[in-house]
This record gives C-alpha cells, structure tokens and sequence, in this order.
C-alpha cells in the first residue's frame, strides 16, 4: 500500500530566510545566494512602525535582483495598491500605510527590467489606481511598460510568492482593480 505521507525533496521544498531591512542587505541576501536558498522580506504588521519605508523596500528588491535571489514578501499585502489600511480585522483597529502586492511584485518586476532605483521607490508609494495599467501582451506604470516576458522573467527568477492572512480579500480587490471599466493601455 502506498504511503499517504508527503515526503519534500529539493525540488519541491525551498528554504526562505527573512531578511531585516534596518540596515543594508546586501550581505544577507549575497549569504542566501551562497546557499541556494530564498529571501523573505516583512513588509508590514500589526502596528504601524512595523512597516518599512518604500526605500528600504527598495534596498531589498535591489539586493536580491543583484545577486539572482527569487524572494518572497510577506505581511501587510492584502490590498493591491498601496493606501492607509486598518492594521487588523478588529473594528478598533489602528490604521497604518500599507504596501500594495501589485506595488510589491511590479517594482520588482521593473527593477529587474532595469528600472532606476528612485522610480522602484516611486512605484512602491504609488496610490492612484488608474497610474497601472493592463493589457493582454503588457503592463505599464507612467510611462514605464513591462511585456509579458518580462513579467514572467520576474516571477520565474525575481519574487515569486506574496504572503496575506486573507485569500478572499487580495483577490476580490484585485477583481475590483481589474475591472472592465479601468482603462488599458493598448
């Protein structure tokens, strides 16, 4: 009879190590590569000072892209823009700024297009949900425009995984997002 157990092989299990953003990474994330594993960066919590600055986030994406990291973000990413947000689910909530995921993933996705440091930053502050746009062969952000290969170089070998306490929330905002209405770039 055969086993029910699942057993990881190195194939389909991958070490994240989470990376503190207070100080340079890039040390941190050159160790990560020199052992064949993954980043993990924090971007938010449940108080408002856990949240990093669109710079150090910056920082991070660099140093990963750099050195050929694939990393994943976590904590904060419910919403696919970046706006200020009740920090829990309870209605007394402190509020904070969250990062937007779709902020997160394009900056990356950019940065590893050859995007400026200073824009990424720009990119992951950015709250105006009609500056991105959507189309069936690309995705563009002020003048700035990634094709579909590009997306996929990002997911394959840049950030490869977002992390939410919700499932439900990430992808009914984004449906809301990516509404029929919302203008396309042609």
């Amino acid at each position: 009879m055969a086993s029910s157990r699942w057993t990881a092989s190195t194939e389909s299990a991958r070490a994240y190590v989470e990376i503190p953003l207070d100080r340079d990474p890039v040390a941190l994330v050159a160790a990560v590569a020199e052992h064949g594993a993954r980043a993990k960066v924090r971007t938010g919590g449940v108080t408002p000072d856990a949240f990093p600055t669109a710079a150090a986030v910056a920082r991070f994406l660099r140093a990963c892209t750099d050195a050929g990291v694939p990393f994943k973000a976590t904590a904060g990413l419910h919403h696919p823009l970046r706006a200020e947000y009740r920090l829990t689910y309870a209605a007394d909530s402190p509020r904070g700024t969250m990062f937007g995921f779709l902020n997160v993933f394009l900056a990356a996705a950019f940065l590893r297009d050859g995007m400026a440091e200073a824009d990424v930053v720009r990119l992951l502050e950015e709250r105006d949900p009609t500056a991105i746009e959507f189309s069936e062969s690309a995705v563009e952000w002020r003048g700035h425009r990634l094709n579909q290969a590009a997306i996929a170089a990002a997911r394959e070998s840049g950030i490869v995984a977002f992390g939410s306490c919700s499932f439900t929330e990430p992808v009914s905002e984004l449906r809301a997002f990516l509404t029929p209405q919302r203008r396309t770039v042609s």
